[in-house]
This record gives C-alpha cells, structure tokens and sequence, in this order.
C-alpha cells in the first residue's frame, strides 16, 4: 500500500457568476491588509469587466513573464515580499507559479483561473519548465493549500477556444490514464474508492459535453467543477495513485521535441489518451468512444493535429521508455521503445 496521505486544497472553493464584483468585501472579511494582484499583459486586458470599477487601480498589477520556471519562481518571490496576500489571474503556468511563490513567502494565495484548461490553480503541485519553457523539468510540492479559488462562470466560457478543449482533454485523461493506477484491487481504502468515482465522474460529465457555448447555468457549474474540483480531487485524495501515466509522458516528450507551433497542454495530453488505449491493445470500445468524441468537439485524431512530424516519433518514444521514468515504469514495467514507437505510428493515421 501506498502512504496514506492526503491533500485537501483549496480551503476555500467558489464558482459563482459576479463573484469577482465581492473580491473587495472578501479581502476585507479575511482580513487581508496588503494585497497585490499577479497577472501578465493579456489577462490584465480581459478581467477589468468581471471587476469591481477602479480594482486594478487600487491594486496595480505585478507581471508575470509567461513560464513557470525557477528564474521566474525567484524574481517574483523577491518582488512580492511584504504583501500578505496574492490575487493571480490567469491560466496553468500563472497559477503554479503563484503557489510557490506564496508558498516561499508563507503568505495568502487566492487563485482566480482565467482559462479552464486544467485544474493547476487548486492542487498543491507546480510543474516547472526549462528557461526556455519547452522542456518539463520537475515538479514542487507546496506545504500549504492554497487558501481560495474563484470561478467566474462567463469569464471561463468565453474563454479561446483551444483552452476549453485544452480543460476537456486534460480531465478525460485522470479517467483514461489514471484507471490503470485505480484498479479494482486498490479500492479497500474509501478514499481510493471516492477517488476512482471521481475519475468515473471526469469521464461521464466531460462526454456529456457538445456546444461548451450553449451550456445552461447548471450545466457549466458542473462543467467546471468537474475540470477544476473534482480533477485536482483525485490528486489530493489518491495520492501516488491518482499520479498521470502514458498521455502526459506523450505531452513530455512533444515538448522536447517539438520545437515549432504548438497545441495546448490539454490537446497534446488529449491525443495522449489514444496513444496509452493503442498501448493497452485490446481496447476497442474506450478508443470507439474517445475518437468519436475528439471528431465531435474537434480535439486532436492524429499527430498532424497537433503539428508533429513522424520523424520524431522514434525520438518521443526513446524518451518516454527510460527506465527512470517512475510514471510510466510503474504501470509499464520494462516497456520498450519499440513497443512504444508502435502505438505511437497508430497515431499517423
């Protein structure tokens, strides 16, 4: 058995139309003295109409440069000391550079997605990237939660779309990659049984989804909740076993390799769920499933989808076959790269 550890974050959680106009009667209510908001030059453009008139007047921004790296993490943690709380707006990267910069400085983080494209801004995990921000190349483990997340419903629907589908991918994937870890097995403990309903609950919500845009209000609460809450859930519940497998491993070696115009996180991580059903083998109805759904609301069917030449694939699947590569390892014990490279020229058609 795995360490029975859990995570719980954030402390607090909200997803309600106009709850940005409260930010002001929030601060005050926590007791907030100095905050300062954490966005970058594209965000800032976008939120003022969700805000109360004048909010970045009263609080002018601070830029965030674009990656998550650890020369970004320590420029930012210089710059914010003496604040007591941080508003961050924006997408993935944003986010988990806030959590550890507000980790660092031990003060108050109140996360406000602008993008659902994945679930970042309420797990207590930062991916970081190379300087260069192609290249993943660690994670950080924060030691507290993050201590607010606030959804506001019609900025998240008007969001471009690649970052909707980016957000539908991404959750598909804790059902199609996260499965092989949750198995029947691993369910004696409630909070691996909860966490395997949730992964249940990621796939069922997200399939149910056509015309994100014609969404009633019931609806895309539960849209976001499913991408947001319940899928940074099973990071938080599960543990080792809620850890990604062979579709972000995909999403890894694209980044190496892939050098010119890219796809979301999500879409390459979408295309990397077809990838581990065509290494499973034998999984005819789950890929029927999935590649009918990619074809219905425009996710990615093949690696010309997501602008990647086949003369990488042998280079991608070198890489995701490393023996230190504990996610993959773990569930393909001993998987070769030409294993590998197979299920990954299914993908050329």
């Amino acid at each position: 058995m795995t360490e029975h550890l859990i995570r719980l974050s954030p402390a607090e959680y909200i997803n309600q139309v106009g709850i940005l106009k409260k930010l002001p009667e929030i601060i005050k209510q926590h007791g907030y003295q100095n905050p300062v908001v954490l966005t970058d030059t594209t965000v800032r453009e976008i939120i003022p109409d969700y805000l109360p008139d004048n909010f970045l007047d009263n609080y002018p921004p601070s830029l965030f440069s674009g990656n998550a790296t650890k020369k970004e993490i320590k420029r930012l943690t210089e710059l914010l000391k003496g604040y007591d709380l941080i508003l961050a707006f924006g997408g993935g990267q944003l986010m988990d550079t806030a959590k550890v910069v507000a980790d660092n400085l031990r003060i108050a983080l109140i996360n406000i997605p602008t993008l659902p494209s994945n679930c970042a801004a309420l797990t207590t995990k930062s991916i970081l990237y190379s300087e260069q921000g192609h290249e993943m190349i660690g994670a950080h483990r924060q030691s507290q939660a993050v201590t607010m997340v606030l959804l506001e419903p019609k900025l998240l629907q008007n969001a471009p779309e690649p970052y909707v589908l980016s957000g539908i991918g991404d959750t598909l994937a804790k059902f199609y990659e996260i499965r092989l870890r949750l198995t029947d097995d691993k369910l004696d403990l409630v909070t691996a049984a909860i966490s395997r309903q949730y992964l249940d609950i990621c796939r069922d919500e997200i399939l149910k989804v056509g015309d994100y845009r014609e969404l009633d209000r019931t609806q895309l609460i539960n849209f976001l909740d499913t991408i947001f809450l319940i899928a940074a859930s099973v990071d938080g519940l599960a543990n080792l076993d809620g850890r990604s497998v062979l579709a972000h491993a995909f999403y890894n070696a694209y980044m190496k390799y892939q050098t010119g115009k890219k796809k979301t996180h999500g879409e390459v991580v979408a295309l990397g769920n077809l990838f581990q059903l065509h290494l499973e083998g034998n999984q005819v109805e789950l890929l029927k499933e999935l590649e009918d759904y990619h074809q219905r609301i425009g996710l990615p069917l093949t690696i010309k989808d997501i602008y990647l030449d086949s003369q990488y694939l042998e280079d991608m699947a070198n890489y995701i076959a490393q023996p230190d590569n504990i996610r993959v390892q773990t569930i393909f014990p001993n998987i070769n790269s030409q294993e590998i490279l197979s299920a990954l020229e299914k993908l050329e058609i």
